[in-house]
């Protein structure tokens, strides 16, 4: 599905009504895959309504009169409209101010060409003083190509970086498939140099862990740039 495709027929909102055909919503969500706006709309919308739950579901104090007849016109009784509606204006406020902007704002940085630094990746045998150098700046992304050697009894591979202090900053579960051709990681900026690794744990169809490769590399942060505190 392509994206003008996704904007003509509503996807999105179809999609959090569940009013999608089931082969038009299969292919929509593998159209999420490969957009970021749409991704993003989805996102923004779970959130907004989920907010709108959290609202609504609040317990509200029961008025002193009782002659009002109980139904549908019980919700604009002002004991209950007039918290829930402030609040619901709160959240939508928000939404409008503060996160659709914010989401926009990724949404340009992302279909904006831009240059990364590469990681060149080596076994982690070569360690310390010789391990290759990155530098970047603090909390800027950079790459990681990485070229996984296959292994016949691995149906997946968890691709880890594990920073200076050996915890693992983040994961990545990659199918037999995709580890065919090369992969060049987005790897999100940190705030930390130092020695990291690049750990690639091949696995069985039942989350066996058959191997494991590390490739280490020396992350250095541009001359005159301080870290984020």
């Amino acid at each position: 599905m392509e994206h003008s495709e996704a904007a003509r027929i509503m996807a999105t909102e179809k999609y959090l009504l569940d009013e999608l055909a089931p082969d038009i919503r299969e292919q929509f969500e593998e159209h999420l895959f490969d957009c970021n706006e749409c991704a993003l709309d989805v996102r923004a919308a779970t959130m907004f309504l989920e907010h709108s739950k959290i609202v609504l579901a609040e317990p509200v104090p029961t008025p002193a009169r009782t002659d009002l007849r109980p139904g549908w016109f019980a919700w604009w009784r002002p004991a209950f409209a007039v918290p829930a509606l402030a609040a619901l204006l709160l959240v939508i406020g928000y939404q409008n101010l503060v996160s659709y902007p914010a989401l926009k704002n990724t949404v340009a940085q992302n279909k904006a060409p831009q240059i990364l630094t590469a990681a060149p990746l080596l076994s982690s045998a070569t360690r310390g003083p010789n391990a290759p150098a990155l530098t970047v700046r603090p909390g800027e992304p950079f790459l990681l190509p990485l070229d996984i050697v296959p292994q016949s009894d691995a149906s997946s591979y968890r691709i880890e970086l594990h920073n200076p202090a050996g915890g693992v900053q983040w994961s990545l579960l990659v199918s037999s498939e995709a580890a065919r051709n090369s992969l060049p990681l987005w790897a999100p900026g940190v705030s930390q140099a130092g020695q990291y690794e690049v750990v690639v744990v091949a696995l069985t169809s039942q989350s066996v862990e058959v191997s494991t490769v590390r490739y280490a590399f020396e992350l250095q942060f541009a001359k005159g740039v301080n870290p984020e505190p």
